[in-house]
């Protein structure tokens, strides 16, 4: 007896047609800077030449699918240099009285420092990261708050000042590096001082003066 041939269920067919024909999923600004991080961390590693980071990264943030990014990142996962684990502070505030955060802290991926008619100092030389880029939130009034940034992290300013000024003591390294701090909020009748090194006197708040 000749045996049943299978026999194809209804729909079977269309629904292998509509997952072949699914759209790919869309990259976000925020995929495309997780990857332009990752690249800019290969490349501090010396695992791409600068040269290949130039031509990946336009490829990064060309990216119309999450299917594109990965194969920009093909070659290159895992990366994690980064520490796993609850960050030491979400946030600091100075109100009256100045605040201090340094050491070795871990800095997740935001944290937010004010100060109020005070000052602040948030020293990131020795802190580990959760990830390859970080977004340092600080407000300050009627203040002057210091944010002392390793000497081969990529820096981005952004904050606004209001009778007041975001500056910076200099710009970032050439070469792309490991990790990418970004540095926003608004100073009103204030500063924010971005810088690799502090002044003495900031120096003996932290216990570092001679």
């Amino acid at each position: 007896m000749d045996s049943e041939q299978p026999r194809a269920v209804p729909g079977d067919a269309d629904a292998d047609r509509s997952a072949s024909a699914a759209p790919a999923l869309r990259a976000s600004d925020a995929d495309r800077e997780r990857a332009a991080s990752v690249l800019r961390a290969a490349t501090a590693d010396g695992r791409i030449s600068a040269a290949e980071f130039d031509e990946r990264l336009d490829l990064a943030y060309r990216a119309a699918s999450v299917a594109e990014l990965d194969s920009v990142l093909r070659d290159l996962r895992p990366a994690a240099p980064w520490v796993q684990g609850t960050p030491t502070a979400a946030k600091d505030v100075g109100v009256l009285s100045g605040f201090v955060r340094g050491g070795r802290w871990l800095v997740g991926d935001t944290y937010r420092g004010t100060a109020v008619v005070s000052g602040g100092v948030i020293d990131l030389r020795e802190a580990r990261f959760t990830g390859p880029e970080t977004t340092i939130h600080v407000g300050s009034w009627i203040s002057t708050v210091y944010v002392v940034v390793p000497e081969d992290a990529e820096v981005a300013v952004t904050g606004t000042g209001i009778i007041g000024a975001f500056t910076q003591d200099r710009e970032s390294p050439a070469a792309p590096a490991r990790q990418r701090i970004n540095i926003t909020g608004v100073a009103v009748c204030g500063n924010v001082r971005v810088v690799r090194r502090l002044p003495p006197a900031a120096e003996r708040r932290l216990g570092r003066g001679r």
